[in-house]
């Protein structure tokens, strides 16, 4: 590994790597889905991929809250990178005792390694 490699190493791990994705599905029976377009999990250096677990590459939000990797599926199709999430793995109620539901007044976000492209 050379200087050069080690720089662009170090620009892919700064770059600015969060975005918000906005609803494609909430009437699914089993997920509540959600898309962006033109965002894909970024290509790591060959040397590294082997040491970065694909459940390490990025995190999910919803209003904040870190959702466990159980609790959704990563689609990417295309240009469209879609996170669905999986209606069973959340609470029956919400804190209010009402039925607890995503919609898209929620802030989703993806933040980790996903770059856009064009």
């Amino acid at each position: 590994m050379n200087i050069r490699d080690l720089k662009n190493i170090m620009k892919e791990v700064n770059e600015p790597n969060e975005f918000e994705l906005f609803v494609h599905n909430l009437e699914h029976p089993f997920y509540w889905i959600f898309k962006i377009e033109n965002v894909r999990v970024k290509t790591l250096y060959k040397e590294l991929q082997s040491l970065r677990k694909d459940g390490a590459r990025f995190d999910v939000f919803i209003n904040g809250l870190f959702i466990k990797e159980s609790d959704y599926i990563v689609e990417n199709k295309g240009s469209i990178f879609y996170i669905k999430f999986i209606k069973n793995n959340f609470p029956e109620l919400n804190g209010q005792g009402n039925l607890y539901t995503i919609d898209e007044t929620d802030e989703v976000k993806i933040s980790g390694d996903v770059e856009k492209f064009k």
